[in-house]
């Protein structure tokens, strides 16, 4: 199937629609610049289209992106403006999605599908141990594919992951929800960080653009979401017992405000996790909207240090947390690595970040 934006004054409504979509996926080879390095693999007939960034360097830790459904890895771009230390990461579209092919014959896209889609793609592109970012959809996929290959990965860090909760409403891409869509760019707005300054100013105008291109793309993908909601519905209760069998370190990266997804229900459904495997840590993020486009900066530090403490000593990056406020005297602060076998520590003044400029070990 062909996704290259199409061009000329006379295209149909399908024509239009299928150039958006290739939008929200990975970017061609003209808009990386040399910056990242795009491809194709094929699984079950079907052309998946990735991108990787940067496009070469030295050896980094792979972090594997898995966008929800309705979208496209295009949902991770933030990350290219921030990304996560020592890390490579990998964007791929599935398929139906951004600038990948359709599935072939009665294929589905589940949940388990998407697993068995992803080791094929590992297997294409020479990827060992990656850890798994997804979103939604694709949050759950990495769950399913962490517990049947415990093996295979070296830790999840998961984006209100769909499957886990059951939504209490159908969003603010509901067919008729007009005046939802308009509440949620609101709260994109209302709800931003306090701290707010330029990154946060244009985090929030960065998210209600986001949300105008889903909104643009609602009926189009409307068919792909409801796919993918019936899915996560089906796979709910094995996902629950994925999660309480998991073994690789997870992070959950969740929302405050989000009306689809309360915080609440995902805090009560990770209690008993968290109670009885300390290697699994949420953190929640500002914002109604998405953690990684409501506060991006602070997202790739949450993964930058969650990341950095799993890898050898010998191999990690240093990525700093407050350790003392204003000490050793007043108006410094003393920063230590993250990582428990690391004693490093920078002392800085107050309003400087170490993990701007953090130089590899």
């Amino acid at each position: 199937m062909q996704t290259a934006p199409v061009s000329g004054k006379h295209t149909s409504a399908g024509d239009r629609a299928l150039e958006l979509r290739a939008a929200m996926g990975v970017r061609t080879a003209g808009q990386a610049k040399g910056k990242s390095k795009t491809g194709w693999c094929v699984v079950d007939g079907c052309r998946i289209a990735w991108e990787q960034f940067p496009a070469s360097g030295r050896p980094s830790q792979p972090v594997v992106c898995l966008h929800a459904a309705g979208v496209g890895s295009r949902e991770f771009r933030p990350l290219l403006n921030h990304p996560p230390a020592g890390t490579k990461l990998i964007f791929f579209d599935w398929p139906g999605h951004g600038r990948s092919g359709n599935l072939t014959g009665e294929a589905k896209l589940t949940v388990e599908y998407g697993a068995a889609i992803l080791i094929s793609l590992l297997q294409q592109l020479g990827i060992e141990k990656p850890v798994l970012l997804g979103s939604g959809f694709g949050a759950a996929v990495a769950l399913r594919f962490a517990a049947d290959h415990r093996d295979r990965v070296l830790a999840l860090i998961l984006s209100q992951p769909g499957g886990l909760v059951p939504p209490v409403n159908s969003g603010f891409l509901a067919p008729t929800d007009k005046r939802g869509l308009l509440r949620l760019l609101r709260r994109t707005r209302d709800f931003a960080p306090v701290a707010s300054g330029d990154e946060a100013s244009s985090a929030a105008d960065a998210s209600r653009r986001q949300i105008l291109r889903l909104a643009a793309l609602r009926k189009p993908m409307q068919e792909a979401r409801a796919a993918a909601k019936l899915a996560l519905e089906r796979s709910a209760s094995s996902l629950r017992t994925a999660l309480e069998s998991l073994s690789c370190p997870a992070l959950f990266a969740l929302s405050r405000n989000n009306r689809q997804y309360p915080l609440k229900k995902y805090l009560d459904l990770l209690d008993p996790s968290l109670a009885w495997a300390p290697q699994h840590k949420f953190t929640v993020f500002a914002g109604a909207f998405h953690p990684l486009w409501d506060e991006p900066e602070r997202f790739s530090q949450a993964v930058t240090g969650f990341m950095q403490a799993l890898l050898p000593l010998e191999n990690h990056t240093h990525a700093w947390l407050i350790s003392a406020v204003d000490y050793p005297t007043r108006n410094m602060n003393t920063w230590k690595c993250v990582h428990p076998d690391c004693g490093e520590e920078r002392i800085l003044p107050v309003g400087r970040n170490p993990n701007e400029s953090s130089p590899r070990r």
